[in-house]
């Protein structure tokens, strides 16, 4: 077997090479065209002695080129650094002296982004234009690359890979503010998708879409899944970021997937209109939890549509349980959150919920996520002790500690209860940042909501504030309902009125930007009300 995520675009460019195969930048690739360009720069990575155990770093940011590099550093054998358009240049440097790169590939994006010191830590590079390649000649690099003057023969098929071969290495926020690099390798990125498709079934017709950037994993599953139908794939361009719904119906999508914060945005734009995306057949959100109230909107917007809430770490491959809402009906939801309950493993992944010692709570009981199975990656790069720390062995099977908490009720449903980390002291009591949120989107009217611990002097947090956007009720008037359901020491300090709440590249709640917001305020902070 050749575990080659490229080899589904492979074998679909010689059963049907003129099916649309991608929509990026304006631009349709049939399989067939895809194929032919994937195998030209694969063939010049080869040339150029990277393949089979290099690693590609990819500077981009939901482009043609993004994704085409993609594939083509994957049919080359070689495993694919997603790089952040948007990361600071001290955080790109980091994590390019940590992954030590033998070519990075970037975009018009990309190029934006390569100072020399960047230019430096990249090995070679292959850039958009012949122009740019000409700018960049002196750079540190061995050799610059132009794509659009590929100067080897194509790799006739993509490489053959083991199980254990690197697929990909990505990079996530690191507790002590260095970078953690994932490593996922080929056998657990199919696992993975072999646990997907069912759930989304997709056919050759589907038009899915490709929303996240590529440094969120989410974007594995939107990429090759549908290459693997046979299906098209249409990259969201960044002006339809915000409000997708034009797209939506525009490139006649019928398979939709980002992050729950894309409903919020489509509510306050006004583009998520009961109706107005009837061709979807199936959506999926993920990265965080999934509001009920953003449940119904889509469900009205997209009646024709299952919705699937879907859960998973990194370490586990993109996402490895879920819950699938099907059309109308009614889902699970956690109690006393207003949020979808995770649902149950996929095929392949078991799921626990442990105490202090490693061994099963009782159903009911609050305790730690771990995952075991099939789609559980290889570890952390060249961190060996953090990879034993998170990836136990318990009764002598490997699990991964998620530091989430979970319960499991008595039908067999797991609910995500909040973050470890999100666990703060106020006045000697424990409070879980999460069950605040719960009580103020429900009394606010509101999907987003964030509570952070401020101020924190000395390693103690003093008390607690919270955001909240586009509420309809007033936050004084929240601060005297929760002084009604809450005790003391839970009722924020303040809570402060947003237009819109921080995200991240990958569409995340960022809630250290509104630590550092309230950093810069040394007195009773005026915040947007």
């Amino acid at each position: 077997m050749n575990w080659n995520l490229a080899q589904a675009v492979f074998e679909q460019s010689a059963r049907t090479p003129d099916r649309l195969a991608l929509y990026a930048d304006g631009i349709e690739l049939s399989y067939g065209e895809l194929s032919v360009r994937a195998a030209r720069l694969a063939g010049a990575l080869r040339a150029r002695g990277t393949g089979r155990g290099s690693r590609v770093g990819i500077l981009g940011s939901r482009s043609l080129i993004a994704v085409e590099a993609v594939l083509a550093v994957t049919w080359a054998g070689a495993a694919f650094v997603p790089l952040g358009v948007r990361w600071p240049q001290a955080r790109l440097r980091s994590v390019l002296a940590l992954a030590r790169l033998d070519a990075l590939i970037v975009d018009d994006a990309g190029l934006a982004c390569l100072t020399a010191p960047v230019a430096a830590e990249a090995g070679a590079l292959v850039v958009p234009s012949s122009e740019a390649a000409r700018a960049l000649a002196p750079a540190a690099a061995p050799w610059v690359l132009s794509l659009d003057a590929l100067d080897a023969g194509a790799m006739a098929q993509p490489a053959t890979l083991a199980a254990d071969d690197l697929a990909y290495l990505v990079f996530t926020s690191g507790t002590t503010g260095v970078p953690k690099g994932v490593l996922v390798a080929t056998a657990s990125v199919n696992a993975y998708l072999d646990a997907l498709a069912p759930r989304k079934a997709m056919a050759p017709h589907d038009r899915a879409s490709q929303f996240t950037e590529l440094t969120f994993d989410p974007s594995v599953g939107e990429i090759f899944l549908p290459w693997r139908a046979g299906a098209s794939l249409h990259v969201v361009p960044a002006l339809s970021h915000v409000s997708p719904a034009r797209f939506i119906r525009e490139r006649k999508l019928t398979v939709w997937g980002s992050a729950p914060a894309a409903i919020a945005w489509m509510r306050a734009t006004r583009s998520l209109q009961p109706q107005s995306l009837p061709g979807l057949r199936y959506s999926s959100f993920g990265g965080e939890p999934l509001p009920l109230a953003s449940v119904r909107a889509w469900q009205a917007a997209a009646p024709n549509s299952v919705v699937d809430n879907l859960y998973g770490p990194t370490e586990a491959t993109v996402d490895c349980a879920g819950q699938r809402v099907e059309p109308g009906a009614t889902p699970s939801v956690t109690p006393g959150r207003g949020v979808l309950a995770i649902g149950v493993a996929h095929p392949g992944t078991r799921l626990r919920v442990l105490g202090p010692d490693l061994r099963p709570v009782a159903v009911g009981e609050k305790g730690e996520l771990a995952i075991a199975g099939k789609q559980l990656t290889l570890g952390y790069l060249d961190a060996p002790r953090l990879t034993a720390e998170r990836f136990p062995l318990i009764d002598g099977e490997r699990w991964y500690l998620t530091g989430d908490i979970a319960m499991q009720d008595a039908r067999g449903d797991f609910h995500h209860l909040g973050r470890i980390d999100n666990q703060v002291k106020i006045h000697g009591h424990r409070v879980e940042l999460e069950d605040i949120e719960a009580h103020v989107r429900a009394l606010a009217g509101a999907e987003q909501v964030a509570a952070v611990a401020w101020p924190v002097e000395d390693g103690v947090a003093r008390s607690i504030v919270c955001f909240v956007a586009n509420a309809a009720v007033a936050p004084e008037r929240i601060r005297e309902l929760l002084r009604q359901e809450l005790p003391p020491h839970m009722v924020p300090s303040a809570i402060y009125a947003l237009e819109a709440l921080p995200r991240n590249a990958n569409g995340k709640l960022n809630r250290q930007a509104l630590i550092e917001r309230m950093g810069t305020h040394t007195m009773a902070p005026r915040i947007d009300s």
